[in-house]
């Protein structure tokens, strides 16, 4: 395998890059990482936190997000990175080893359902184009608790993309929100 088969994007975060694979990385859901974490369910995790510079990882289908620490430039750290994961991906190793991702538990309520389909078909599909994804923490007096991460999780416009973008959709298509609170 070479290199060609990752494709570096920048997101809106200046401090995050995604890192795009032609293989599936794990099958569903998304998974993140940050030093410090317990690793041993994730072995693609434990080799980039390794490096030098990195501090999270954001694991999802078919990419990979790292947010870098602010002092470090992206150059040459792309190409260290984008290099470990070509080894990475000829090693055959699965990239992480627990089959559940950080999702809740599946919403009991049907608002909490009818939630999570918008924020599955029109949500996630235009966060993770940017590096990164979005968990429901569940629907309490018509607030919706959400966590961005990935890519999304530190970005400078984090919170005009839940307060204009995602609170202005889901208010839309269903009125008994009030808000969206991140978590």
């Amino acid at each position: 395998m070479s290199q060609e088969i990752i494709k570096v994007v920048p997101t809106p975060n200046p401090n995050a890059y995604m890192f795009r694979v032609n293989e599936t990385l794990v099958p569903t859901g998304t998974y993140e990482y940050e030093k410090g974490d317990a690793l041993e369910n994730s072995p693609l995790a434990t080799r980039l936190l390794k490096i030098s510079g990195v501090d999270l990882i954001l694991i999802a289908p078919r990419f990979i997000t790292i947010r870098k620490e602010s002092h470090y430039e992206w150059m040459p750290l792309a190409s260290t990175l984008s290099a470990e994961i070509v080894k990475f991906l000829n090693s055959g190793e699965m990239a992480v080893y627990d089959d559940k991702n950080q999702e809740t538990e599946i919403p009991a309520s049907e608002l909490e359902q009818r939630i999570l389909r918008v924020l599955d078909e029109e949500v996630r599909p235009a966060i993770a184009q940017d590096g990164g994804d979005v968990i429901f923490h569940g629907f309490e007096d018509g607030i919706v608790k959400l966590e961005l991460i990935g890519a999304c999780g530190t970005c400078p416009s984090s919170t005009a993309t839940l307060q204009y973008g995602i609170q202005n959709l889901l208010m839309e298509e269903i009125p008994e929100i009030e808000g969206v609170e991140q978590v």
